[in-house]
């Protein structure tokens, strides 16, 4: 009984009660200081009472204890293939327990990891203190530290490829993390700006900051309306550059020439003759692929009219490993695959090698066309991965494309050719019609679409109007064509 109280006191009542003014930081929004707070509190209490502890047993069983940690901890990470947040890895959590008093609010923010990482350094510290102090020496130190170190390269391994990672897209946080592609270098006010511009000043100049329509659209759009904001709107570069340096609004990164992506814009343009505080993060023009149908329902249950113009015309392409041997699919072996009938590249002339056939989020503007394309055909459930989010907690999302062996994945020409979105692959042809420009404009490619400018019938600003015109006109037709697009007859 005595022996199970000494390792009840190691193992739990130092750490909790040095967990305990961790609580405090973790509300005043200071969790950081904890990895060093509750080690730093933990090695002080084994000095202050040396005299009255077993140092010796303290040690080993320190050391013991942060061993069995970082051993299941591999363990947890194998099952949970890399996620450190899910139900699987919560289970991990009552390992560590007696850090109970600063568990809360990095699990609230899906920060698990930290109270883990804590937990490892607290009995990691506890033993080096002990044995110092206790002047144990340990035979065969070597063996805990290669066995630790190994568990180390494994953890570090799983945690770079979870599923997470490798299937959420790309991400940039300066888009708010709406962009998975780095637009740096096309936003209105960039130095280094690579977004198209005309020889000459545009025939449509509009003045007043008030009168410009606010735009927003699919991230394949945003080099392109740029363009048309950068050719037309007076100092919108001083303009967006004083705004972001005012702002605090998490939802845009522009106050005129904004960009989200295809659910959230066309969202915000019915938002925008809204009677509601919605109506104040609304758009005038959205730029994309034409509304899936759910969302022209979204529209006719509003009672809002939409006025869609074709301003430009782009390929729906699909595409695999630069090494796959398969260069062409007709439109029927696409929907077999994308159905599940399909399932091997055998199959099609290729390797004896599974299909994994990634698809996008729904009413993304790429889900939309591929919804279009398949018709009557239904797709199969997407692979899915775990993601966690600190408002709703363990969400399933759909994986994006990963270059893995077997691997499929569509999307837009302009992503692929002029953005390198995907890095070691390539554009299949489809029906024997690769997606060049050439093939687009002259409308041999099978799946070529119209690139789309969305307005409500309703719009009250008339430089809305002014705006499409420009769009349609031959300057705004040069930009259309400059930027990568082919033009509209």
């Amino acid at each position: 009984m005595k022996k199970f109280l000494k390792i009840l006191l190691v193992y739990a009542g130092i750490p909790f009660a040095a967990s305990v003014p961790g609580l405090i930081l973790d509300f005043c929004g200071l969790t950081i200081v904890n990895i060093l707070l509750v080690p730093g509190l933990t090695a002080l209490g084994y000095i202050l009472f040396r005299k009255k502890m077993d140092l010796k047993f303290a040690a080993k069983t320190n050391g013991l204890i942060a061993l069995i940690l970082v051993g299941c901890f591999t363990i947890f990470m194998i099952i949970a293939s890399g996620s450190l947040e899910g139900s699987l890895m919560a289970n991990f959590s009552w390992l560590i327990l007696p850090f109970a008093p600063i568990m809360l609010v990095p699990m609230l923010v899906g920060q698990s990891w930290f109270v883990y990482l804590i937990a490892f350094l607290t009995y990691l510290t506890a033993f080096v203190v002990t044995s110092l102090l206790g002047k144990v020496k340990i035979k065969k130190i070597w063996v805990p530290i290669c066995l630790a170190a190994a568990c180390l390269i494994a953890c570090t391994f799983l945690y770079i490829n979870r599923p997470a990672a490798k299937y959420a897209g790309h991400g940039f946080d300066y888009m708010h993390g709406y962009s998975s592609t780095d637009f740096t270098d096309y936003t209105v006010y960039s130095e280094n700006s690579k977004l198209i511009t005309l020889d000459s000043p545009a025939s449509l100049v509009i003045e007043k900051e008030e009168d410009m329509p606010v735009l927003d659209g699919a991230e394949a759009c945003y080099p392109l309306y740029a363009a048309f904001a950068k050719a037309v709107y007076k100092d919108i570069d001083k303009i967006e550059e004083q705004w972001l340096k005012e702002t605090n609004n998490p939802n845009c990164n522009g106050k005129i020439v904004s960009f989200t992506n295809t659910s959230r814009g066309f969202s915000r343009l019915l938002w925008g003759g809204m009677d509601s505080e919605l109506s104040d993060d609304g758009i005038d023009m959205f730029f994309g692929a034409k509304p899936s149908p759910s969302q022209l329902e979204d529209a006719e249950e509003d009672g809002i009219a939409l006025k869609i113009t074709p301003i430009g015309q782009e390929a729906f392409v699909f595409f695999v490993e630069a090494d796959n041997p398969v260069e062409n699919l007709t439109s029927e072996q696409v929907k077999a695959i994308y159905h599940g009938d399909i399932t091997n590249w055998k199959e099609l002339g290729g390797e004896n090698q599974n299909i994994r056939a990634f698809q996008r989020p729904k009413n993304s503007g790429s889900q939309t066309m591929m919804e279009y394309f398949m018709d009557d055909v239904s797709l199969k459930e997407p692979e899915t991965y775990e993601m966690v989010n600190a408002m709703d907690g363990v969400i399933r999302q759909v994986a994006q494309y990963a270059n893995e062996e077997g691997a499929i994945g569509y999307s837009f020409r302009y992503f692929l050719e002029e953005l390198v979105q995907e890095k070691g692959v390539k554009m299949l042809s489809i029906d024997g019609v690769y997606p060049s420009l050439e093939n687009i404009e002259n409308g041999t490619y099978p799946l070529t679409t119209d690139v789309c400018l969305i307005t409500r019938e309703d719009e009250m600003n008339p430089y809305v109007q002014q705006m499409i015109d420009f769009i349609l006109s031959e300057e705004g037709q040069r930009i259309v064509t400059k930027t990568g697009y082919a033009g509209v007859k």
